[in-house]
């Protein structure tokens, strides 16, 4: 059975030479995130956020931060439950940038 993507533990050296202190921190949105997924509790499960991590393919994943990851997958599991629209978030984004 192949492994996914996603799912690489285990199956490549990792080369400790490119690791620096520096990438170990969160962003401070990242912590951000973190908070909100554990705020909304059995609304946003972790293996929801691992199913919406798959679906997101390769190409989006593997050029994507860990916590943008995370951030993509909340949006779009919260946008399948129906407790955000993506239209709003779009709305509110481009609001934002427009600052």
């Amino acid at each position: 059975m192949d492994r996914g993507y996603h799912d690489i533990g285990g199956c490549r050296s990792l080369d400790r030479t490119s690791l620096s202190t520096d990438s170990a921190a969160p962003p401070p949105w990242g912590t951000l995130t973190d908070a909100l997924r554990n705020a909304l509790g059995a609304k946003y499960r972790i293996h929801e956020q691992r199913r919406k991590i798959e679906e997101l393919g390769p190409e989006i994943y593997n050029s994507t931060s860990y916590y943008e990851v995370r951030v993509l997958a909340m949006r779009d599991m919260l946008s399948e439950k129906g407790i955000l629209d993506l239209a709003d978030i779009e709305r509110k984004m481009k609001e934002i940038s427009e600052r």
